[in-house]
């Protein structure tokens, strides 16, 4: 019993060591995403996909978009659209800098056209 409470608080020191390394942004990211009234405003929208430009860093899409991207490959992260269930955004980072965004159309799994 005793190497179980020990274990423990290890386990829980590593986990709070890396938060703390770590820590600074996802906290900033939190208290974004917290800020939003509505679930759905961690989504982007037209408008603030316009707003991003070349060179911007990860946060600061955050700050614009209100939520974190989804990873989805090295340095690609996607927002799905607040309001079309048919369009999400694709924006890379090289650095930790916005090199491109895109517009990408998604299929759903309906057979209606």
């Amino acid at each position: 019993m005793r190497y179980y409470y020990f274990w423990r608080m290890i386990y829980a020191g590593i986990f709070i060591g890396s938060l703390a390394i770590i820590g600074g942004c996802v906290d900033r990211i939190i208290e974004i995403e917290e800020s939003n009234t509505y679930h759905w405003q961690r989504n982007m929208n037209q408008a603030e996909f316009e707003q991003l430009k070349k060179g911007m860093t990860y946060l600061e899409v955050v700050e614009i978009v209100g939520g974190a991207g989804e990873k989805t490959k090295n340095n690609h992260y996607r927002w799905d659209d607040e309001i079309l269930l048919t369009q999400a955004y694709i924006v890379q980072f090289k650095d930790d800098k916005l090199i491109s965004k895109e517009v990408m159309i998604v299929k759903g799994h309906s057979t209606r056209e």
